[in-house]
Formats: structure tokens, sequence, C-alpha cells
């Protein structure tokens, strides 16, 4: 069976304090835990499109999606353990 494409996208804006704090705490956790999660920081300012595309409204927001499909969703205030525990379910190591 074909292993699923686990992907993690992080959006993210200069101006977001939250957003600073977190991302090098999560990236740093996702990497180390789950080496095979490709992950994707967006700027929203820098990509406007694909933001509204993602109906992300507020910041900080992560979103997991599984071969392209949105799976679970995280916005403004949520913990490192609640995505990592996410995506320990998902990968089911």
């Amino acid at each position: 069976m074909e292993t699923p494409k686990i992907e993690l996208l992080y959006f993210t804006s200069k101006t977001c304090g939250v957003c600073k704090v977190l991302k090098p705490k999560l990236l740093e956790a996702v990497q180390e835990n789950f080496p095979k999660v490709d992950i994707r920081v967006v700027d929203v300012e820098e990509e406007v499109e694909f933001t509204g595309q993602s109906m992300v409204f507020t910041l900080p927001v992560v979103i997991i999606k599984v071969d392209d499909k949105e799976i679970y969703r995280f916005a403004r205030s949520f913990s490192v353990y609640e995505v990592l525990d996410k995506l320990n379910r998902l990968s089911g190591e």
C-alpha cells in the first residue's frame, strides 16, 4: 500500500506575534518527529490568492492535508502538542 502524502501548511505573516513564537517550536517538533511530512510556510501577505482559496481569515492557521485533502485545521489558539497528536494519528507510527 502506498504511503499517503502528508503536508502541513503553516499560514503566517510578518506582523503576527503568536506566529513568531509558535512557528519555530512547531516546525522543529514536526521535522524532528515526522520527517516525512512536507512543510509549507505560507506568508499571507505574499500569497494572498492561495490564502483566500484556503479560507484563512485569522492567524496563525495550520492545515494538515493528506493526499491534497484537508483533514485537520487549527486556528488562532492551539498547541504544538495538538498538532503533533493529529500527525501521530495520521502517520500511524
